[in-house]
């Protein structure tokens, strides 16, 4: 059923702009925690503390139809700024903080909404096709 197959192509779409959205509030939400030194290194820090990786999402289309998000690591997971009155910082006053671009997470927020908006709208699409074809049946 066509239909059907519109309506799913488009449930992934969505799922994939929430997964698009969800990662950059995650990057933004961290970007003054400490960051894994690289995307190999280790996952904590010497007393167990989480260190923090950024991610970036990928869509790719799904061998069965519609759209499948992948996360992949953002390279170099870091980058060193000068911060002595952080916690954290070094001997020379340096810390690692995420590789997160504002710019682009504030893109990626905004091409998720339109991803989001557009997939909505084929749902909607496909169910007043659907509502449509079952009038003229009645």
């Amino acid at each position: 059923m066509a239909i059907g197959n519109a309506i799913s192509s488009a449930l992934s779409g969505v799922l994939a702009a929430e997964r698009r959205v969800g990662n950059s509030a995650n990057n933004v939400a961290n970007l003054r925690s400490v960051a894994a030194p690289g995307v190999d290194g280790p996952a904590t820090d010497a007393e167990g503390n989480p260190l923090f990786r950024p991610g970036r999402t990928a869509d790719v289309t799904a061998p069965t139809g519609g759209v499948r998000s992948n996360q992949l690591l953002v390279d170099p997971s870091a980058v060193r700024e000068y911060d002595p009155s952080a916690p954290d910082a070094d001997a020379e006053g340096l810390v690692n903080r995420p590789n997160v671009d504002l710019a682009r997470e504030t893109a990626d927020r905004i091409a998720g909404q339109r991803q989001f908006e557009a997939n909505l709208a084929t749902i909607r699409a496909a169910d007043e096709l659907l509502q449509a074809t079952l009038d003229i049946k009645s």
